[in-house]
């Protein structure tokens, strides 16, 4: 009996989470689709390639709405129970408090797997692509470039750069090599240790170019100034931005980072904040399940139901607040990418063990 019980509550809290996560990601899709329609009309973007752009925008949405669909398909379950007294009779038949707790415990965790796969891979690789399809299908900028954790490749025209280290904030570039084709022949290679936007230039530190002609390959020979006129803004492409890696080449980075010996609090604190990120799904139901125990009477279940959402959006600002505060510098990443954890499980574990028995009304 017991078994079917609490089959019936998982179920019925999947559909409620289902439900609410389907809801979110359209409703997203659709403002996504709006707050796209001038950039898709000044560019003349084909139906295809906006539906493309939003199917690899859904993966990143997902990631955004699943902590908090969670939190309403249980309270929706819940309040759906009580409405109907259900609670009463699961606990007049002897089901115990802990017994109707599991489901929803099973149910948070199969929902922090899903919102590992899509936090560690699949919505930095789709959120690539998506980026990917905005600046080449839709925008048309004329650099084509690849994310790596080891910089940036990117063509423009016939010429290939491999940049080491992109910064298009600063307006920097470091360890450059630039391949030059003509025709489909390699005509020059050019390196660079540094180079920095000045002037409407490149202006390049310890820079050489070496001919490849017909009649050999010449002497190096000093130079200071990249043959690119792009911008730094049009390189963006070939930036490594961290937030698109997945959590293996996002590791990878910041341990050359380190080694580098470049502090870089912001990508440390997006690192950890990845993985405990991931857990919002569990805790946020650790923290809920208590609310909506309550008899559909004065006013229990709407009570029940707000105290819980309110406890669920706490730990997601929290959350988000403590991580921006990390990676500007002001607290340790540590800290801050963990701090609302460890807050929102002491107090979760706080309000059931004070809500052993049932409480309602």
């Amino acid at each position: 009996m017991s078994s079917i019980i609490r089959m019936y509550i998982f179920r019925k809290a999947a559909v409620m989470t289902l439900g609410a996560l389907t809801s979110l990601v359209l409703l997203m899709v659709v403002s996504e689709l709006f707050g796209k329609l001038t950039t898709f009309a000044e560019y003349g973007t084909g139906l295809s390639v906006i539906l493309q752009y939003l199917a690899f925008s859904v993966p990143q949405m997902v990631h955004w709405v699943l902590p908090f669909s969670v939190c309403l398909g249980i309270l929706a379950a819940q309040a759906a129970f009580s409405r109907h007294s259900e609670i009463i009779a699961m606990q007049a038949c002897s089901v115990s408090l802990t017994q109707i707790y599991v489901p929803y415990l099973v149910l948070g965790i199969l929902a922090t797997l899903l919102m590992a796969s899509t936090s560690f891979y699949f919505y930095p690789m789709a959120q690539r692509q998506a980026e990917r399809i905005e600046n080449l299908s839709i925008k048309k900028t004329e650099v084509a470039g690849t994310f790596s954790v080891s910089g940036g490749r990117f063509k423009v025209g016939q010429d290939i750069y491999s940049v080491a280290r992109l910064d298009v904030a600063r307006g920097t570039m470091e360890d450059i090599t630039c391949y030059r084709f003509s025709s489909g022949r390699l005509e020059q290679v050019i390196r660079a240790k540094s180079a920095r936007w000045s002037g409407g230039v490149w202006t390049a530190q310890g820079m050489e170019i070496i001919e490849l002609g017909e009649t050999g390959i010449s002497d190096p020979r000093p130079a200071t100034v990249l043959p690119l006129g792009q911008e730094p803004e049009d390189l963006v492409m070939a930036e490594t931005n961290s937030e698109l890696l997945p959590i293996t080449e996002l590791r990878s980075y910041l341990v050359q980072l380190r080694q580098n010996g470049i502090a870089s609090p912001a990508t440390e604190t997006l690192y950890h904040s990845r993985i405990s990120f991931a857990l919002a799904p569990f805790i946020i139901t650790v923290l809920v399940i208590p609310f909506g125990m309550r008899f559909p009477r004065a006013g229990g279940i709407a009570r029940g139901i707000s105290l819980g959402l309110v406890l669920g959006l706490s730990y997601w600002f929290l959350h988000s607040g403590m991580t921006g505060l990390g990676a500007s510098g002001v607290i340790h990443p540590l800290a801050a990418s963990w701090g609302a954890n460890a807050a929102a499980l002491i107090l979760a574990f706080t309000i059931l063990l004070k809500k052993r028995r049932a409480l309602y009304g």
